[in-house]
């Protein structure tokens, strides 16, 4: 009938045919340009993810420097009286730090006193801030907020754009907390930002660093576009909200985002409108286009049946998930998959949330803003686990959470890298080993403690002795040291017996250790009858008022003694102290302590001999 018609109107039936034609190519052209359109878009996307991401890293590998800034500030009690005491650490701090222009004390008056490192930086040298320089408001700021702030950009007087972090600094060994001036760390804005982004992988794309409107760095890339778009992310800088990174798209980042897929579209919607046109005008002209109407219908059922099959196959695979699923949800362990760059959590099973006492929206919430109420080392193990993904394998760590009620949990979390698709992911199981950590606590108790008077055995009073020395040598103070003999002990025994000396000995260690004086004082059995205390921060004269409590202590107890000149139990007492300084050991000070205890003894015994004292006292 239709080729009937055909043959009845014939201009009427191309022009039908041509204006099918005509609106048909319109709609591919309008469906070509809508994809082009939505592969800038997701180009645009993407940039951004890149440019966000570099602006977080930017701010994390900055905040390491402000914080070690902020932990050398934290010393100002030990260094505002020892100019090479504070040149020693920032020598250490630049070393690890290599993008500084310079490390500086400005003092109350804002007048520059100190600063590393001298070469290149002469002409800051007796610098004073007046109101007229740019940084002047952001010292009374941080002086008033006790704060530390990054400045904006400025001029520097070596030349160049720099920027400066300002850190309060107080003498806090005095009462009230004095004000005591600004530590500064000085960057080159070129050298800073080219340090900061020199390891980050997106360094190849084009990109502005600008401190509110004023271009501070710039890098462009060989393949650069002239693009008449960009994107922008803010960078918070020590407090400071004014920067911002302009990225610009390159040919490599165009050609990774877009695809062929536009044009395949638009030449073969062409095709098939020529084609379909074409069909049409065979069709008006011949019934033969019945028989490739039926072949389409069969072509048409074989699809059909091909994509029930697929339908199925794919709610079996989802059945599979599915049981999996349930599977890790009631494990014992906490299980949960970290994926990489960016930095997500994709998984967690029920576990986690549920000993946690949370549930799972709440704990994502809080890992996604305050990760750090959860696992309060979150930062520091956060770029562990970059480094982790960074050099493949896997690794174990012991972490501890937080539960909801404020109960701390230790965590063994066993890590393994995996790459999947492009990506890098952390499958972490964690397992919670309190009782592990409680039984290797007490082996460790008890591989301190003597089995007899329960004190602290000469295992540890080696230990403790030279850590005390040590902490004694960084303070720039004494150490004080007793060491105790119980008088004609042998004859105690001989008398009474052993058991009657041991718990004599029993009695004398739970006096001394009851009648220490200060905190940190540890007395230890050093051998049979022979004690020693170690007395941090002591001098000669505390040392004697120790020994003076023991002596009453142990006089206290009236422990009958039959071959005693005075009747009772008593102990002989050498007192040392040595400062510890270069050239003196803690070997110095037990030899010390061992000739006064010898003094005692051979001025009678029950009284304590003062190394350094004419008399025994």
């Amino acid at each position: 009938m239709l080729a009937q018609r055909a043959s009845r109107h014939p201009q009427v039936t191309h022009a039908i045919i041509s204006l099918l034609f005509v609106t048909l190519i319109a709609g591919i052209l309008s469906g070509w340009q809508a994809m082009l359109n939505a592969e800038q878009e997701q180009s645009k996307a993407r940039l951004q993810l890149e440019t966000d991401a570099i602006a977080e890293q930017l701010q994390i590998r900055f905040e390491m420097q402000a914080q070690a800034l902020q932990r050398l500030g934290n010393r100002w009690p030990l260094h505002h009286s020892n100019p090479h005491f504070w040149q020693q650490d920032v020598r250490a701090l630049l070393k690890g730090f290599n993008n500084f222009q310079a490390i500086e004390w400005l003092d109350s008056q804002y007048r520059l006193r100190w600063i590393e490192p001298l070469a290149g930086n002469e002409e800051a040298v007796d610098f004073v801030y007046t109101p007229a320089h740019s940084n002047y408001s952001v010292l009374k700021q941080v002086q008033s907020t006790q704060t530390p702030l990054l400045s904006n950009s400025f001029t520097l007087l070596q030349g160049g754009h720099g920027l400066a972090y300002f850190v309060p600094l107080y003498r806090t060994a005095n009462q009230p907390a004095s004000f005591d001036g600004f530590l500064i760390g000085v960057f080159r804005v070129e050298v800073l930002l080219a340090d900061l982004l020199r390891e980050e992988r997106n360094y190849q794309l084009s990109i502005d660093f600008r401190d509110e409107e004023q271009l501070l760095f710039s890098h462009r890339t060989a393949d650069t576009l002239q693009k008449s778009w960009s994107v922008s992310s803010p960078v918070l800088l020590g407090r400071n909200s004014g920067f911002h990174i302009t990225a610009m798209p390159t040919a490599s980042l165009m050609a990774s985002s877009t695809t062929h897929l536009p044009l395949l579209i638009l030449i073969s919607g062409l095709l098939a409108c020529v084609s379909l046109c074409y069909a049409l005008w065979l069709a008006l002209l011949s019934a033969q286009r019945l028989q490739a109407l039926s072949a389409s219908n069969h072509q048409l059922q074989q699809e059909i049946v091909r994509r029930q099959s697929v339908e199925e196959s794919l709610h079996q695979n989802q059945a599979q998930y599915k049981l999996l699923l349930d599977m890790t949800n009631y494990s014992h362990d906490a299980l949960f998959i970290i994926g990489m760059n960016p930095q997500e959590l994709v998984y967690i099973n029920r576990t986690c949330w549920i000993s946690l006492g949370y549930t799972e929206e709440e704990l994502r919430q809080i890992i996604a803003i305050a990760p750090a109420d959860i696992m309060p080392d979150a930062l520091r193990w956060s770029l562990e686990l970059r480094e982790l993904a960074e050099r493949g394998g896997n690794s174990i760590y012991q972490q501890h959470v937080t539960t909801r009620q404020g109960k701390s949990i230790p965590l063994e979390i066993s890590v393994q890298h995996l790459n999947r698709y492009g990506r890098a992911y952390l499958i972490c199981v964690g397992r919670n080993n309190s009782e592990q950590l409680e039984v290797a606590a007490r082996l460790q108790q008890l591989s301190q403690q003597d089995g007899l008077t329960g004190l602290y055995n000469r295992r540890y009073f080696d230990e403790a002795l030279d850590r005390e020395w040590r902490r004694a040598r960084r303070q720039s103070g004494p150490l004080g040291l007793l060491m105790l003999d119980v008088d004609h002990f042998k004859a105690f025994n001989d008398s009474l017996g052993h058991q009657a000396g041991d718990d004599a000995l029993k009695q004398l260690a739970k006096a001394m250790s009851e009648n220490l004086l200060r905190e940190g004082e540890a007395v230890c059995r050093y051998g049979g009858e022979e004690f020693a205390v170690i007395l941090p921060g002591a001098d000669i004269s505390q040392c004697a008022e120790v020994a003076r409590h023991l002596h009453a202590a142990v006089k206290e107890l009236q422990i009958t003694h039959p071959s005693s000149r005075q009747s009772w139990l008593t102990v002989s007492i050498g007192a040392a102290s040595l400062p510890a300084v270069e050239g003196e050991h803690p070997e110095s000070l037990i030899s010390l302590a061992d000739k006064a205890l010898y003094q005692a003894k051979a001025a009678g015994r029950n009284q304590t001999f003062l190394y350094g004292a004419d008399d025994p006292s």
